[in-house]
């Protein structure tokens, strides 16, 4: 099953602390946020997100997809790298919110109400098709190592 995508752009980061917090605390189930600029293609989103559910079933390495999806998105070996690879950050001006379950971006929307507007679609660069190898042999690598 492929996760539901949803854009937004950032008016303020005065929610910078609360949307951290979130992504920290435990969900019904698959919640990311990551920074929609970063991203090549909506490809790279669902390959990413169904390696890294299918990982977590096996790896003892891993204890939460989004960890996963965070490192196979971003082809960093380390959460920490992964998290400022393609994670928000207070230079993120469009995010993608990248989820299961529609009771946890309810819960986040009521968090950031104000603060977000939604979009249709964040732009894909018009590199894409020339970094899509790239990306994806990050991510096997990522993907073998884990």
């Amino acid at each position: 099953m492929l996760p539901e995508v949803k854009y937004y752009k950032l008016l303020a980061w005065d929610c910078l602390s609360s949307i951290r917090g979130f992504l920290g605390a435990s969900h019904n189930d698959f919640f990311s946020v990551i920074d929609a600029d970063k991203i090549i293609s909506i490809e790279q989103v669902s390959v990413a997100y169904e390696r890294a559910k299918r990982l977590i079933s096996y790896s003892e390495k891993i204890k939460r997809p989004e960890s996963a999806f965070l490192m196979l998105i971003s082809g960093e070996k380390q959460i920490s790298k992964a998290q400022e690879e393609i994670g928000i950050s207070s230079s993120t001006k469009n995010i993608m919110v990248v989820y299961s379950n529609h009771e946890d971006l309810l819960e986040f929307e009521s968090l950031c109400h104000g603060l977000l507007k939604a979009e249709k679609v964040i732009p894909i660069p018009e590199r894409a098709i020339e970094l899509d190898g790239v990306v994806f042999t990050r991510m096997a690598r990522v993907e073998i190592s884990i």
